[in-house]
């Protein structure tokens, strides 16, 4: 698509690309001695006018609608390590070079890599306690099993509960329902429930709906690189109410599960794209291209990849038509390996520790389930709210409905969270899915249907501004956390105790 001309504050026209020459197959990471230390020119925030018309043209140019033609409806579910995961990556790739993005490569990881095969439950003693079939299905990085055991109820399965249950678990299979306790202040993951009930005892665990209908929400049980030590399940509500009521009726139900899964060691890729910049410095904004397999992930997160492809499809062609040179490289990443414990986010940040090449990173935006926007923020970073204000303020004189107050939380369990750990900025683009997206994550109802494709494109437009905004402001106010400061913040945000759970807390 050819866009007409851009209208640029002239402090805003930069030097064109230089040295940016098609990638070839076996192109190495590009952060290497071929990345220039000090920038051409001197950088400068950009002017409200020039964001607001970054955003309008990207809206304007969407191609959301047909990416999701291929991603969603040909592709589908993109499981880590197999074929169909396979293909996304390479769709993804050329899908990438086809918008012109000046560098465009994939760097492979190791996993642990799983898929499902069978699973069962039935009720064992008292005999026909429970009428009809009984749903359930494995959650992630569970190997295969066939046990009896006697069911206990643990509500939520928190640790309060755990603890106030005390031997009780010792050898029995928990029960407990998705979410946590109303009031309990935070969300409590499957694996944190998983690794409270492993460690009390359990010989199982049954995670349960709560929601009406035949969905069963699955993911992976465990984020470390290891399979579970206890078989752990997930089953719909209906299934978990005559359960409970057994229970009710009877003084102790036993039970059947019977578990069958594959799992191997191997290899996925990362694949990403660049706008080379004039500094050494990185603003990087990624999603994971990876889904569970039991639909097409259109929510999670196929929403995520559209969005992130269309802002590189649009701040490539800007560059393209203007000549403009970002101050910072912009960087894709579309992340492989999430559903089973972020293993691609991981890996990357990891290799770029070994190297020493983490404090190029400026900031990073992760785009992890996205509808329309309504807000912008930055994880634990209340200083960022001049250059939040800045940009909020262009979009919203540019037509977009943003809220006035910039977000400052944030959490873990997706990609940004190995970025967070070792005090890397991280900025959010905030948004609302539509009102039947409730609850459809993991699920077989995580459908084209449910996805707000108008709101995607519009997240995309936000976020590429977002991103130029970034990539040329030469004082974010956005430093990042010295090592013995990570841990305050995290605390702050409330993720202590999942992170001392998971194993990952290296604070006092």
């Amino acid at each position: 698509m050819k866009l007409t001309a851009w209208l640029l504050p002239p402090a805003l026209l930069l030097f064109a690309l230089a040295g940016c020459t098609e990638p070839t197959d076996d192109l190495p990471s590009p952060e290497g001695d071929d990345v220039p230390t000090t920038a051409t020119v001197a950088a400068e925030m950009p002017e409200g006018e020039l964001l607001a018309q970054i955003a309008r043209r990207s809206l304007e140019g969407t191609q959301v609608e047909v990416n999701a033609d291929t991603l969603l409806d040909v592709i589908g579910a993109r499981i880590s390590a197999l074929p169909s995961g396979d293909s996304a990556q390479a769709w993804v790739e050329r899908r990438l070079e086809s918008y012109g993005v000046p560098r465009v490569w994939q760097e492979t990881f190791p996993l642990l890599a799983w898929d499902r095969r069978e699973a069962a439950l039935e009720v064992i003693d008292p005999a026909g306690a429970v009428d009809g079939e009984l749903n359930i299905l494995s959650l992630g990085h569970v190997a295969s099993y066939d046990i009896e055991a006697p069911l206990l109820d643990a509500g939520f399965g928190t640790a309060e509960e755990i603890d106030a249950l005390g031997d009780e678990v010792e050898g029995k299979i928990v029960l407990a329902d998705v979410g946590s306790p109303e009031g309990y202040g935070r969300g409590v993951h499957r694996s944190e429930k998983v690794t409270l009930a492993t460690r009390a005892g359990a010989a199982g665990f049954i995670q349960l709906n709560t929601q009406e209908g035949p969905r069963i929400p699955v993911g992976v049980a465990t984020l470390g690189d290891e399979e579970t030590e206890i078989p752990a399940m997930a089953a719909d509500r209906a299934t978990g109410e005559r359960l409970r009521a057994a229970l009710s009726d009877h003084d102790e139900v036993t039970v059947r599960l019977m578990v069958d899964n594959w799992m191997e060691r191997t290899e996925a890729a990362n694949v990403f794209g660049e706008i080379p910049g004039q500094s050494d410095e990185i603003i990087l904004v990624g999603a994971h291209l990876d889904s569970w397999d039991l639909s097409p992930g259109a929510v999670d997160n196929g929403s995520g990849t559209l969005a992130t492809l269309d802002v590189a499809r649009a701040l490539t062609e800007y560059v393209a038509e203007t000549g403009d040179t970002p101050y910072r490289t912009i960087r894709f990443a579309f992340w492989m390996g999430e559903e089973l414990g972020l293993y691609g986010s991981r890996e990357y940040v990891e290799d770029r520790i070994d190297e020493g090449l983490l404090d190029r990173y400026a900031a990073i935006l992760n785009l992890d389930v996205v509808g329309s926007p309504v807000g912008l923020g930055a994880m634990g970073r209340p200083e960022a709210e001049p250059f939040v204000r800045h940009v909020r303020d262009a979009l919203v004189t540019g037509g977009f409905d943003l809220d006035d107050e910039m977000g400052t939380g944030g959490g873990i369990y997706s990609d940004h969270q190995p970025f967070l750990m070792q005090g890397i900025p991280v900025l959010s683009v905030r948004s609302q899915q539509l009102p039947e997206a409730a609850g459809v994550g993991h699920t077989i109802d995580d459908t084209r249907e449910v996805i707000t494709e108008p709101g995607i494109s519009e997240s995309a437009a936000v976020s590429a501004a977002l991103l130029w905004a970034a990539a040329n402001t030469p004082e974010l106010g956005l430093e990042r956390w010295p090592e013995e400061e990570i841990g305050t913040h995290l605390e702050g945000l409330g993720v202590r105790d999942p992170l001392e759970r998971a194993g990952e807390w290296r604070w006092p």
